[in-house]
């Protein structure tokens, strides 16, 4: 990589992976994109899972400040933990996601473009939309980033099951109703800004965007921006009661069921007896216990929201 950077260049990694090939077919085409608007930009493709993030902590290392993952959720986590566990502060970067993976929730919630000359129009104004950023800090003090949601519970058992390839939205699915048949809800015990709740859960989750697992609506009144997590928490459910909600999961008319409690808090300690799967992003973190706190406005996201004002650009503000 060059040591001397173009301050309006993008670092872009692709995950060859992501979405059964999906963010593969997408690259050249958004290459192509750049070339013909002369956007500058360096392009590559992480080698396995865990690969984003380094290379991204290498560019922003050299001087880069704008960088896009292609892929899903998974690839942008890493690249976010990648930027979070560098030198270079975090505020500093502009953040964007091509939707190349199979969920790609919260490229959707920002408005990300499919076709990448749109893409590119975003990437070349570089407005930037603050956006809230997670922190999970786990058993012995391990701490990682989340964009999205953190999970604690039966999500990251099936998370645990569902093959990494292939198309990983209606795995997820077909994994939460083998794995509800067997799972067993453990107690938990939640902290939420100091109020204590507990009883057995299938799941406790902490949403900083409305979706999850490929357009689930659980938490559909999350906001990306107003600093507080919505903390959900369900109940057990029968087989068939949880076949009887699914389209409630995708359309949010999850609001009022019984089964399903939302709080909103700044901070969140989940632990559980036994002690249970945690995931952030869909991606594997470990197991309870848990502490998640939102860090409002820590993420400067790429605005592709259509009526976005010029005068916000990111460029312009950090030129």
């Amino acid at each position: 990589m060059a040591t001397v950077i173009d301050p309006a260049a993008w670092f872009i990694v692709v995950n060859p992976a992501s979405g059964g090939g999906r963010a593969a077919r997408f690259a050249p085409r958004l290459a192509a994109a750049l070339q013909r608007a002369r956007v500058p930009f360096e392009m590559t493709a992480s080698a396995a899972p865990g690969d984003a993030g380094p290379r991204c902590a290498r560019a922003a290392a050299a001087g880069c400040r704008r960088l896009l993952a292609v892929g899903g959720d998974g690839t942008l986590n890493e690249m976010i933990n990648g930027l979070f566990d560098s030198a270079v502060p975090l505020r500093e970067c502009l953040v964007g996601a091509a939707a190349g993976g199979t969920g790609n929730d919260w490229s959707r919630e920002m408005q990300a473009p499919e076709d990448p000359d749109a893409l590119v129009r975003c990437m070349a104004r570089a407005a930037a939309r603050p956006a809230d950023l997670g922190i999970a800090t786990g058993d012995g003090g391990r701490r990682q980033a989340f964009h999205n949601v953190a999970g604690a519970g039966i999500d990251a058992e099936v998370i645990r099951r569902t093959p990494r390839r292939g198309p990983r939205s209606t795995a997820y699915l077909a994994g939460l109703l083998r794995t509800l048949a067997a799972f067993r809800p453990p107690a938990f015990e939640v902290t939420a800004d100091g109020a204590a709740l507990g009883a057995r859960y299938l799941l406790a989750l902490a949403s900083i965007g409305p979706r999850c697992g490929g357009g689930m609506r659980l938490t559909p009144g999350a906001i990306v921006d107003d600093g507080l997590l919505d903390l959900l928490l369900v109940e057990p459910l029968t087989l068939p009661g949880a076949l009887a909600r699914l389209p409630k999961l995708f359309d949010g008319r999850l609001a009022g069921d019984p089964a399903f409690h939302v709080t909103r808090c700044r901070a969140v300690t989940i632990a559980a007896e036994p002690p249970c799967g945690v995931e952030l992003d869909g991606q594997l973190f470990g197991t309870t216990p848990v502490t998640l706190r939102i860090e409002q406005s820590s993420l400067n996201a790429l605005d592709c929201r259509p009526a976005v004002r010029e005068s916000a650009g990111f460029a312009r503000a950090n030129s």
